[in-house]
């Protein structure tokens, strides 16, 4: 017998010290499939790629306009179950422009099921999306369909409508030697969370630093960016806030006297 069957939390430190690569290659390859199938408009074929759990999802819901794909990161979260993120090319409409073409980095999930990766919805992420909560069968009615939606959970958003719902209180601070720290408030006014990160090249403009708590924000939570000077320099910049998954970049005015 495997000693490890005796002993399963040393199994699962095992598990997790070794090379992952063939793992991280089957699952790639089943990620590829899957969304080269929604790419193709290949629906039933994918059925087969779905997990017995999310099956019904699946049937129900609807299937996005996907027009392409890359594969942005796989995380292996148990030996049995990973979060695979995928930036998803989907035609989204927006208000005077008609439909656009956008990239999405979406979070999607697989698990482990009869020796083959299988795309599923987890039970705890059915309800937090940025679009609102998923619905199933009949309780849809009167709400958005979220049921098995590849990239993005929805076909054909309106990005434009939801973008709006976050918001910032201002958009310029000023620095001075007696009030050297500002603050901005960005609200998540969205019926799903989201995610803030700051622009890359905040980070090399000098004499500023900048921090953003949280960078997630659920359903109506509120995000703080203080800008802090440091030094005596002048200053005159843009610092860009980033929210996904739309991509929304809030731009900050900064000045110093």
């Amino acid at each position: 017998m495997d000693r490890r069957l005796l002993f399963p939390a040393i199994a699962a430190t095992a598990w997790a010290q070794q090379p992952s690569q063939p793992v991280t290659e089957a699952l790639r390859d089943r990620v590829q499939q899957y969304y080269q199938m929604m790419v193709d408009k290949k629906y039933r074929q994918a059925e087969a790629m779905v997990a017995e759990q999310s099956r019904e999802d699946y049937y129900n819901g609807k299937k996005p306009d996907l027009r392409g794909f890359d594969i942005m990161n796989l995380d292996l979260q148990t030996p049995t179950t990973a979060k695979v993120t995928i930036r998803a090319k989907v035609v989204v409409l927006m208000p005077g422009a008609g439909g656009q073409l956008f990239d999405m980095p979406t979070p999607t999930y697989w698990i482990l099921e009869n020796g083959a990766w299988c795309w599923y919805i987890p039970e705890e992420v059915k309800a937090a999306t940025p679009f609102g909560q998923m619905k199933n069968g009949a309780n849809a009615a009167g709400g958005m369909d979220m049921k098995g939606a590849a990239p993005g959970g929805i076909d054909n958003p309106n990005v434009g409508s939801l973008v709006d719902q976050i918001s910032i209180d201002k958009r310029s601070v000023t620095l001075t030697a007696k009030a050297p720290e500002q603050s901005v408030t960005i609200t998540n006014g969205l019926p799903g969370p989201l995610d803030l990160t700051l622009d890359g090249r905040v980070l090399n403009i000098k004499g500023l630093k900048v921090e953003v708590k949280p960078t997630h924000l659920d359903a109506g939570a509120k995000a703080v960016v203080t800008i802090r000077r440091v030094g005596e320099a002048k200053l005159k910049d843009v610092v860009q806030v980033v929210a996904e998954p739309f991509h929304r970049i809030f731009d900050i005015q900064v000045e110093s006297n």
